[in-house]
């Protein structure tokens, strides 16, 4: 005789894969969950601890045939809206941190932050020093308004803005889908500059 217990299987899956589940529409996400309250600094915390290798915890998915009453969407992105299936899944804790990772690589936008780009970048010039650096994630991990320099205007961003035009600072997208072209740039500026770059992986993730 099974228990619940003997219901619960953890498994395990890489960020990628994860979220290609997300995007072919296999996960729903039942409307009792809460609205996105995450903000910039829980998005940019996420990441450090990708990039540290430290544990995210766990996303519980609940499988069943019972269908309930599911969002249609997740940061922006479409999701089935005409799901037809013996079997659904569910996403029933994570939601915060699905939407977080989704939109930090495939952007869109989140409802209820209308004017935020939720895409994210890495300043590859940041060095990491150690685990107890709780410190450079904040100028390591940027959004699009942290480097964006309004044509030189915003004086603050323009050293940033020169390093992102340098390919200094990337997107994380192009580091999921287009790592063998950053690493050739990565080359080429190391061999240009002699500089030292401090790239880790998020790539072993995503």
């Amino acid at each position: 005789m099974s228990t619940y217990t003997d219901r619960i299987q953890p498994t395990n899956s890489a960020i990628a894969t994860y979220l290609d589940n997300l995007l072919a529409r296999k996960y729903q996400i039942p409307t009792f969950q809460r609205d996105i309250v995450w903000e910039k600094e829980n998005v940019k915390k996420l990441w450090d601890s990708i990039y540290k290798f430290y544990p995210l915890g766990s996303i519980l998915i609940w499988k069943t045939s019972t269908k309930l009453e599911s969002h249609r969407e997740i940061g922006g992105i479409k999701l089935a809206d005409d799901f037809s299936s013996n079997e659904y899944q569910y996403i029933l804790d994570g939601q915060q941190r699905t939407t977080a990772l989704l939109t930090s690589i495939y952007g869109d936008n989140i409802a209820c932050k209308k004017k935020f780009d939720p895409t994210l970048y890495v300043d590859l010039t940041i060095e990491f020093t150690d685990a107890t650096d709780n410190t450079s994630y904040i100028k390591r991990f940027l959004f699009w308004d942290e480097i964006d320099d309004n044509n030189g205007q915003n004086k603050v961003n323009k050293a940033k803005n020169k390093r992102y035009e340098e390919n200094l600072i990337i997107k994380l997208e192009d580091i999921k889908n287009n790592y063998g072209k950053v690493e050739r740039n990565l080359y080429q500026i190391l061999k240009q500059r002699s500089l030292k770059l401090f790239i880790s992986l998020i790539i072993v993730y995503i």
